[in-house]
């Protein structure tokens, strides 16, 4: 008899990948990369913290974290090298050291700019494969 009920209740365990789904496509639908770095890195860390359990929207979730946080880093990297830039009106005035560190932080914002590409590769076809199978099957019932 027990293992009838266990096996009754083991559907109600997995994870709910629609309601996982649905709030995870609301989410990251609301980072824009136009909008303030400062508005950008608040909606990533929230999308970050969202408690998922179905491995399909935890992957989806991780893959554009780590997408937006890359090119995040890139514009910080690049805020940097144009801030060292705007102080000395004369570009022969920038001292060596200074310099040094306008290229670094250029070529580290053109690296991570070139990692960030196939990162973000990843997080749309993720999402895309989570609003076909969740999103049009629920439009489809609604008709």
């Amino acid at each position: 008899m027990i293992p009838l009920v266990l096996l009754a209740l083991a559907p109600g365990c997995e994870p709910d990948a629609r309601n996982d789904a649905t709030i995870y496509l609301d989410r990251v639908q609301r980072i824009d990369l136009d909008d303030p770095v400062a508005e950008r890195r608040r909606l990533v860390d929230s999308l970050a913290s969202l408690p998922l359990s179905a491995d399909e929207v935890v992957d989806a979730r991780d893959s554009c974290v780590q997408a937006h946080r890359t090119i995040l880093d890139a514009e910080e990297a690049t805020r940097r090298a144009r801030a060292s830039l705007e102080r000395y009106p004369d570009e022969s005035q920038i001292p060596a050291e200074t310099r040094t560190a306008i290229e670094s932080d250029i070529e580290r914002s053109n690296r991570l700019i070139a990692r960030s590409r196939p990162m973000f590769d990843t997080c749309h076809r993720l999402t895309r494969d989570l609003e076909v199978r969740y999103r049009s099957r629920r439009a489809r019932s609604e008709d």
